[in-house]
């Protein structure tokens, strides 16, 4: 069998699974995270670390996402933006 006839016969089952299993990984990969940090510190300090990480995820980084993508747009995307100062 050649290498062409094996690709058009198996090759989207390949490509499948790895992508599969990169989809999997991004959910199983944190879970396992969070999953030692419960373990390393106990349950009240883990959770109160992974609740804090995720206030300041969604709360500072946010913030500070959208101001960088705001002087982003404004400098370097806006044509005009010069001509109306």
């Amino acid at each position: 069998m050649d290498l062409d006839l094996f690709m058009e016969r198996y090759g989207f089952k390949i490509l499948l699974g790895i992508m599969a299993l990169v989809i999997l990984g991004l959910f199983v990969v944190p879970l396992l995270g969070m999953v030692e940090l419960i373990k390393r510190f106990g349950l009240e300090i883990g959770l109160f670390m992974i609740i804090i990480a995720a206030l300041y995820g969604f709360i500072v980084w946010r913030r500070t996402s959208e101001a960088y993508a705001e002087a982003h747009g404004k400098y370097f995307y806006d044509d005009k933006w010069y001509k109306r100062k």
